[in-house]
């Protein structure tokens, strides 16, 4: 058995020329004898740090709280120690990131279709390791009524399933808790924030590239991208090759050259391909 904690971020402007807004959501993925292991150590790096009982760890710490007090230097080491206690306890993720610069669908249905996105890769990963999941994600904003309406249309993922993935391995509905009482939804924020930071071109992101990318799924081929760090629209796929330095990306088992290249032959409209975005 697995537990998967899922949470949602976004950047409303991103740093890296080319983009517009990006809408995420992001997965946490625990083997079941890891979660109270998991528990214990971050209560001991609370301690460490001397975080009070009751406060949560978020990427945007609130106005007075511990950690919008800590100073820089105890946000990123906590940051990273987060990440490594994750990797120590063989946790896997998944994040989707939605350009709506590129493709600017409503908020509401840009959420419904990236979750089904996630919902697909929570699938497989529980497939390729022969296992069933329970999913849990943090309640989303906007009161009852909006709690519902999510509530209803993730049962539609764990009922009907997708496109490409049958709902097989998550065993019942995805249910929900408050993050302030989960520190593993805590460290879905945490990936998937700070993923999304570094595709948005923030330095706070860029700087973790190196701990989260261990932790993310990756294809049969190797590659993250597709597997553990999926883009929509695709022409945003050069973004592998400047977020985590891979150079291809497979799909249909075929691997396409991504990154700068001199082939005259390659597909026009990719606005990555030759250039980071990040402004000099």
């Amino acid at each position: 058995m697995q537990l998967v904690f899922i949470d949602d971020s976004g950047q409303r402007e991103p740093r890296r020329e080319g983009l517009g807004e990006l809408i995420s959501i992001g997965a946490v993925m625990f083997p079941e004898d890891q979660v109270a292991k998991y528990t214990a150590d971050v209560s001991k790096l609370r301690t460490e740090i001397g975080m009070p009982d009751g406060e949560e760890f978020k990427w945007n710490s609130p106005r007075g709280s511990f950690m919008a007090q800590a100073g820089g230097d105890v946000v990123k080491s906590t940051r990273r120690r987060m990440l490594e206690i994750a990797a120590d306890c063989g946790v896997r993720t998944a994040v989707v990131v939605w350009d709506r610069g590129m493709l600017p669908w409503t908020k509401e249905n840009v959420a419904k279709e990236i979750l089904g996105y996630l919902y697909e890769r929570i699938e497989m990963h529980l497939e390729a390791s022969d296992e069933r999941g329970v999913v849990i994600a943090d309640i989303p904003g906007g009161g009852s009524k909006d709690h519902s309406k999510w509530l209803s249309e993730a049962l539609d993922l764990t009922t009907l399933g997708t496109r490409y993935a049958k709902p097989e391995r998550v065993v019942m509905p995805i249910v929900t808790a408050p993050s302030d009482h989960v520190p593993h939804l805590q460290l879905a924020d945490l990936v998937t924030a700070a993923t999304t930071a570094a595709v948005s071109g923030r330095e706070a992101g860029q700087e973790l590239v190196d701990v989260l990318k261990p932790l993310a799924r990756r294809n049969a081929y190797g590659y993250v991208g597709g597997a553990g760090l999926v883009f929509w629209p695709p022409n945003l796929n050069d973004l592998y090759y400047w977020v985590l330095g891979e150079d291809t990306y497979v799909k249909g088992g075929t691997g396409h050259p991504i990154g700068p290249t001199n082939d005259p032959f390659a597909q026009p409209g990719r606005p990555f391909r030759n250039n980071s975005g990040i402004p000099d």
